[in-house]
């Protein structure tokens, strides 16, 4: 059974909707917006918590010296198989850089890399996955 990204982060995000409604109280025949129940309880959305924890990774793992490091730059052996690969976690992260516009940001500047994660996940999170207008 293979693993559908859109259909995971529909599920979770409709999960983290029923969450907020009834943590407020609002029904859904009340027709509140979640992203009014969001910013009454101050929080962000689902998708963009995921993006900034696994960029907040990305930046210790960047700035470790030990084997960690060395294993994700590690090149293996051989051919790969037939068909399209699937998709590893540094395209994941690579596709977060650029949708949270970190791509002129080091991930060695301890500080600034924590600066540009936290400040993009302040941003509104683009429905779609394609990067927000800033």
């Amino acid at each position: 059974m293979g693993v559908n990204l859109a259909t995971d982060l529909q599920r979770l995000r409709r999960n983290d909707r029923a969450m907020i409604r009834w943590i407020c109280g609002a029904k859904p025949q009340d027709e509140t917006p979640s992203e009014t129940l969001h910013a009454k309880l101050g929080l962000v959305d689902i998708v963009s918590v995921l993006w900034s924890c696994r960029l907040r990774w990305y930046g210790h793992v960047e700035r470790a010296s030990g084997c960690i490091n060395t294993i994700t730059k590690m090149q293996l052996p051989g051919s790969r198989g037939r068909g399209r690969p699937r998709k590893s976690w540094m395209e994941c992260v690579r596709k977060d850089i650029k949708v949270c516009g970190l791509t002129s940001v080091n991930p060695l500047d301890r500080a600034a890399w924590k600066r540009g994660v936290t400040t993009s996940r302040l941003l509104p999170t683009p429905v779609s996955g394609t990067p927000a207008a800033v």
